[in-house]
């Protein structure tokens, strides 16, 4: 089976978009080619071009990333969360208001007993290589592009706290988040 070379990215997706077929990068390791834009019509005609562009290429898995970046590079992208956020997504996070920044305290406060869920999706984030802006989105439902220092400090701080619970301050939490 053919497969693309790198060197021929810029072509393959300069090919696509002139079908009038949206190729775009979603994250930072992913693309999309969408035919939501084409008329109804000429879906039909398209999908033959398409067929006919992938035949001419090869195959391309291999090149996903470099593609995702090159689609990145021209502005062709829409941000989305990394994939690893998709482990720790699903952990519910507290009901309480989040602080700007957790508890430094030498005890286990009640803030950090009503946060204990959130304490464990930033350490699974961490462990996950999870983007910290992703993970201040996801779990303290901070925008990283709107309030960038304010979600960072509050991500690092959390972050912080729940290392330090994790890592003894209280063998019973420790268990508790660990689990």
């Amino acid at each position: 089976m053919k497969r693309m070379r790198e060197k021929d990215i810029p072509a393959f997706v300069q090919e696509v978009a002139a079908t009038g077929c949206n190729i775009c990068a979603i994250g930072p390791a992913h693309y999309f080619l969408g035919d939501v834009d084409v008329p109804r019509g000429k879906r039909r005609g398209l999908y033959k071009k398409l067929k006919d562009i992938d035949a001419r290429y090869g195959g391309r898995d291999h090149l996903r990333n470099k593609i995702a970046s090159y689609l990145r590079s021209i502005g062709r992208f829409v941000d989305a969360p990394s994939l690893e956020a998709e482990a720790w997504e699903i952990f519910p996070t507290s009901e309480h208001k989040i602080d700007d920044e957790a508890p430094d305290l030498a005890v286990i406060t009640a803030y950090d007993e009503a946060h204990i869920a959130t304490y464990a999706a930033l350490l699974v984030a961490e462990a996950d290589g999870a983007d910290w802006s992703d993970a201040a989105w996801a779990i303290l439902e901070i925008d990283s592009k709107r309030e960038p220092a304010r979600a960072h400090r509050a991500w690092a701080s959390h972050l912080a706290r729940a290392r330090r619970l994790a890592t003894g301050v209280c063998p019973e939490l420790q268990r508790d988040l660990l689990q």
